[in-house]
This record gives structure tokens, C-alpha cells and sequence, in this order.
């Protein structure tokens, strides 16, 4: 599947809004049509190069709300046409 996004090319450097492949659902996984993303401070430290775990590219922004379009073989917790957020680190509720 084809989408948009803002990808950081390089650290330092603007990002750029571009067509990207995105991958085939597997199980256990979510596809959420964003509705709206934020860029926070965990992603400008990765966009400035200081953050050691940080790579490029990358699409930034894991903070966002939007609706659940499909669910992957063993999701329970959600269905197609929730709103849901997303975040940085998975939440398993346990």
C-alpha cells in the first residue's frame, strides 16, 4: 500500500512529505487511518542526531489519533471503526 508521510531523510535536515510503501498487516497488528499526528520532543531529539538508538529515514510522529481500518489475525482488544491514539510504546494492558 502507497501512503504519505513526512520522512526524515537525514538528521538535522527538514522533513519531507513523500510516498512510502507500507507494509502487509500481520497478525497482531493494526491499520489506523491518522486522523492527526504530533511531532514531540522524543522525535525532535531523534531528528537532531543526538538520540543513539535514532536511524534515517524514519517517519516521525507515534503520538496520533485516528480509526481503526482493518485488524490482524488475533486482535481482539479492537475493531474496525474504533478511534484509538497511538503511542511510542505498546500498551498490553497487563
Amino acid at each position: 500500500m502507497r501512503i504519505r508521510a513526512a520522512v526524515l531523510e537525514e538528521f538535522g535536515a527538514p522533513l519531507q512529505v513523500q510516498e512510502v510503501d507500507l507494509a502487509e498487516q500481520k497478525a497482531g497488528e493494526v491499520l489506523v487511518r491518522l486522523v492527526a499526528c504530533g511531532v514531540c520532543h522524543t522525535d525532535l531529539y531523534t531528528a537532531s542526531g543526538a538520540d543513539p538508538s535514532g536511524y534515517a529515514p524514519t517517519v516521525l510522529g507515534h503520538e496520533g489519533a485516528g480509526v481503526v481500518e482493518k485488524v490482524g489475525e488475533g486482535v481482539s482488544s479492537v475493531r474496525t471503526g474504533d478511534h484509538v491514539v497511538t503511542l511510542f510504546s505498546p500498551q498490553c494492558r497487563e
